[in-house]
């Protein structure tokens, strides 16, 4: 089940300060103990901030993504330390760099941006192709209307050209 920051923030809450056990939650809500006690750590380290909607946080340098990974490999760190470190929500994301870098070795880690600043990248070329088809439909009306009124014109030229051929032919 997928949860938003505000849901999450507010069962690691209600463990943490209310101290309703994981257990009670994870049966009552659906949310998963694990998860729970791991966004109960993130949150008794960073407080509220680690759930907050935060875009800047969100891209990951290159070189930043190449420390932790050199923090679970060589020093032996879990990818949840790492993680939580890195006050990121979600831990899987240090270990798909870990294994990334397992399978692709360094050239495979490359800077990556938040999903939001993707969607304003796809929306930008969206609009841009929207704008496009909008001039070729305006350019496309006028190439009609234009047709359109020189239609009767060429037709009355073909037909006086039809009445002279006939005229010479007599």
């Amino acid at each position: 089940m997928k949860l938003t920051l505000e849901e999450k923030l507010k069962y690691v809450k209600m463990h943490v300060e209310d101290d309703v056990p994981i257990y009670d939650i994870e049966q009552e809500y659906g949310y998963n103990a694990s998860r729970l006690k791991y966004h109960a750590a993130l949150y008794k380290r960073w407080g509220e901030k680690a759930f907050e909607k935060d875009k800047q946080r969100k891209d990951y340098s290159r070189s930043m993504k190449l420390n932790a990974i050199k923090e679970v490999i060589s020093q032996g760190k879990s990818c949840r330390q790492v993680a939580l470190d890195l006050m990121l929500t979600d831990p899987a994301v240090v270990e798909d760099w870990v294994n990334k870098y397992k399978k692709e070795g360094e050239d495979g880690i490359k800077d990556t941006h938040s999903r939001e600043a993707y969607k304003m990248h796809d929306d930008r070329v969206l609009v841009k192709e929207h704008k496009k088809l909008l001039e070729d439909l305006e350019r496309t009306k006028a190439e009609n209307e234009y047709l359109k009124k020189s239609f009767p014109l060429a037709l009355e030229r073909s037909k006086r050209f039809k009445k002279r051929q006939k005229s010479f032919k007599s």
